[in-house]
């Protein structure tokens, strides 16, 4: 006959059998349970209905009381459009248009190498007024094929970004130099020199 050695265990019976948990599978279940939130929150379309109505089609103008005021309710925008904000002290940001230009050049000038590249400027007579051009560093006008620009016939587009100066210098966004046409920044001003993907 074996005997069978007593343990607490067998002391207890009586009582209900508790889970026990290990450390291992705690952090196993956090982690199952991260992951769903990523998840949740890399696909809210797939859970942003409510009783029908989709999440950003709420008309929430219409459900807030305007007490005195007696606003009318803002404008419906379509799902996920931007919504402008009035922000003190910040003036909103307007686009300037390129100005025209165009004479022959009196004047070729190498500015601001000391504080970088440097570019030329160019001083065009249009048959009234002397106005000044600021184009692109050298190396970059004879690389887009403008690079002679000595008593040029030229015309071209450039933005006046110091509007309270009305004779300052234009920020050529293209020039034409002898039917060439040359390419100097982008739509927002931008040197297309600093970025070649631009």
């Amino acid at each position: 006959m074996i005997k069978h050695k007593q343990t607490s265990e067998d002391e207890d019976l009586g009582q209900p059998d508790r889970p026990k948990i290990s450390g291992m599978s705690l952090l196993a279940a956090m982690a199952v349970f991260l992951v769903f939130l990523v998840l949740l929150a890399l696909l809210p379309g797939q859970f942003g209905q409510v009783a029908g109505v989709v999440r950003n089609e709420l008309d929430i103008p219409a459900m807030v009381n305007f007490g005195a005021s007696g606003a009318p309710p803002a404008p419906a925008l379509a799902p996920g459009a931007a919504v402008p904000v009035a922000m003190p002290g910040l003036i909103p940001f307007s686009p300037t248009k390129p100005q025209p230009f165009g004479g022959r050049v009196t004047q070729v000038a190498s500015l601001g190498a000391d504080v970088g590249w440097g570019q030329m400027h160019i001083w065009v007579n249009d048959g009234s007024a002397l106005r000044e051009i600021s184009l692109a560093p050298l190396w970059y006008l004879q690389q887009v094929g403008c690079g002679n620009l000595e008593n040029a016939r030229v015309n071209g587009a450039g933005f006046q970004f110091d509007p309270s100066r009305p004779n300052a210098e234009l920020y050529a966004k293209y020039v034409i130099v002898d039917g060439q046409k040359c390419l100097l920044r982008d739509d927002e001003g931008l040197a297309l020199w600093g970025n070649p993907t631009r």
